[in-house]
């Protein structure tokens, strides 16, 4: 199930079948586990949680959420914390936008929580003695521009080393209960933007937005970009240790970027009609979608900068069962920066029966490495990680056949590939007059039957079916009970055979 599900999709979802009752019934228990786990603290008198304790969680859970798309120049990290680099030329930073010292930390609607605290980006440098200038450059509003703001903040930038320009989206454009029409930005911020970079070419862009946003537009004006996502009561200082260098970035993304929304198979179906939308993109959801069809995207599924660089080698398959294996790779820290990296595992299917994506991520493991560290990583497939939903059988199902395993860094960075030869589960479906002959033929009975039907015709004791690569054609999507059609009295005999047969063998 996709990650992305709200509320009211999760109604149409089940009601057309793409999440099953069991699935629903995993996810309500999961909740009520949840609610289970606490009970035991809340029932003391008086309980009080460690609140500084929980603050960490939610700082080190932002830290690692922080994706960086673009460093160009190097731009981060910046030398400019004092406890981090006592020795360093401190730069002098403009801090521009006012989501830097209004974070907007949680979604909207009904994801509202009370934190225990907040530590905005510009809380967090007064807490650390990082000297900047703040202009807060727009409202957090969808109003049009202030001017007086705008100059503010051009006017600050134009007196920096280096601007920090904390952009995104607010409440207003993205909550549950409504759907938005656009991915871009409000207008004013990229205006602003652009007025900046024209008067300090040394920008970073820090997003906060909850989904993604269009960056292809603007990021021209833009050296360095960290997509923050919405990070939480201590997002400040995540924030704040990833820009001065104290950590380096490691999340990656998980959703492709695209170039336009109207590159996403979703815009066929939506807003839809007449009081229905049709979820008509089936499994073909985001990357699954891009990567199947060569679409061009901005950043891929799966994408994400460091401060470090790593190499994948030693990449191996080994079948553990006869529709499980293990992936196992050695990734090394080619850099002097101690860094996380995550190695991701595709599952490319070969041919199949249905509709498959190209491939989709079945596992992934994140590695923390010293500055010119290898480890060797192990990652378990099983046999959901090869299976898809099978509306014959209702049920889970894998082919049996051969599977490329891709290991890399993104969906569309992959480092090396090997294939594993899988026995398939075994599961069929009773032969009809109805079934095709290609069914048949792909069937372990049907197959002895089917071979059996050229041996009788070879022999002359029943007619032979012509061998030509058009009549193949449609004899393979054709049912059994329209031979006659083909081949006359010819074909009823045919057709009577391959039943009884089958229903010696199937006894």
């Amino acid at each position: 199930m996709p990650p992305s599900y709200t509320d009211d999709q999760i109604v149409y979802a089940v009601r057309d079948g793409r999440i099953t009752p069991a699935q629903l019934d995993r996810m309500a228990q999961g909740m009520i586990d949840l609610v289970n786990k606490t009970r035991a603290a809340m029932s003391i008198d008086n309980y009080r949680f460690d609140v500084d304790a929980h603050d960490e969680v939610a700082h080190q859970a932002a830290i690692e959420s922080i994706v960086m798309l673009k460093n160009d120049d190097a731009i981060l990290p910046l030398n400019a914390d004092p406890v981090a680099n006592p020795s360093a030329t401190p730069r002098k930073i403009a801090v521009i936008g006012e989501f830097a010292r209004t974070p907007r930390y949680q979604g909207g609607g009904s994801s509202h929580i009370t934190p225990t605290k907040m530590t905005s980006f510009l809380d967090t440098l007064a807490e650390r003695g990082i000297k900047a200038d703040f202009a807060p450059g727009f409202t957090l509003d969808l109003e049009p521009a202030d001017p007086a703001l705008e100059s503010e903040a051009v006017e600050t930038a134009k007196n920096a080393d280096v601007v920090l320009m904390f952009l995104g989206l607010p409440e207003a454009a993205e909550s549950e209960g409504f759907d938005r029409d656009t991915l871009d930005m409000p207008a004013k911020q990229i205006a602003l933007l652009e007025q900046v970079a024209a008067a300090n070419q040394n920008v970073v862009v820090v997003l906060s937005n909850g989904s993604v946003v269009s960056v292809a537009p603007w990021a021209k004006n833009a050296k360095g970009i960290l997509e923050s996502w919405l990070l939480g009561q201590s997002g400040g200082p995540a924030l704040a240790d990833v820009i001065f260098g104290q950590v380096s970035p490691s999340g990656k993304l998980a959703q492709s970027i695209p170039l336009d929304i109207n590159d996403d198979p979703s815009m066929l179906n939506w807003p839809g009609e007449e009081g229905h939308v049709d979820y008509g993109e089936g499994v073909f959801v985001g990357y699954r979608y891009y990567d199947t069809y060569g679409k061009v995207v901005d950043y891929p599924f799966g994408y994400g900068l460091s401060y470090a660089t790593f190499e994948i080698a030693d990449v191996a398959v080994a079948k553990t069962g006869a529709n499980t294996a293990t992936v196992t790779a050695t990734v090394t820290n080619t850099s002097d920066v101690d860094a996380s990296e995550t190695v991701q595992v595709y599952v490319a299917p070969g041919k199949a029966d249905v509709a498959r994506p190209k491939h989709e991520l079945k596992g992934f493991t994140k590695v923390f490495l010293k500055a010119g560290e290898s480890k060797t990583v192990t990652i378990d497939l099983d046999e959901r990680a090869f299976a898809y939903w099978s509306e014959k059988y209702n049920d889970w199902h894998v082919e049996s056949g051969e599977y490329a395993i891709e290991v890399g860094t993104s969906s569309r960075d992959i480092a090396d590939t090997v294939a594993v030869a899988l026995d398939g589960d075994g599961k069929t479906q009773p032969l009809t007059e109805w079934s095709t002959y290609g069914e048949w033929e792909a069937d372990p009975f049907g197959a002895k039957i089917v071979a059996a039907v050229a041996a009788a015709g070879e022999a002359g004791e029943l007619p032979k079916l012509p061998d030509n690569a058009m009549m193949r054609m449609f004899l393979n999507s054709m049912p059994i009970n329209s031979l006659p059609t083909l081949l006359g009295e010819g074909g009823k005999k045919i057709t009577a055979f391959m039943l009884d047969e089958y229903a010696k063998l199937s006894k």
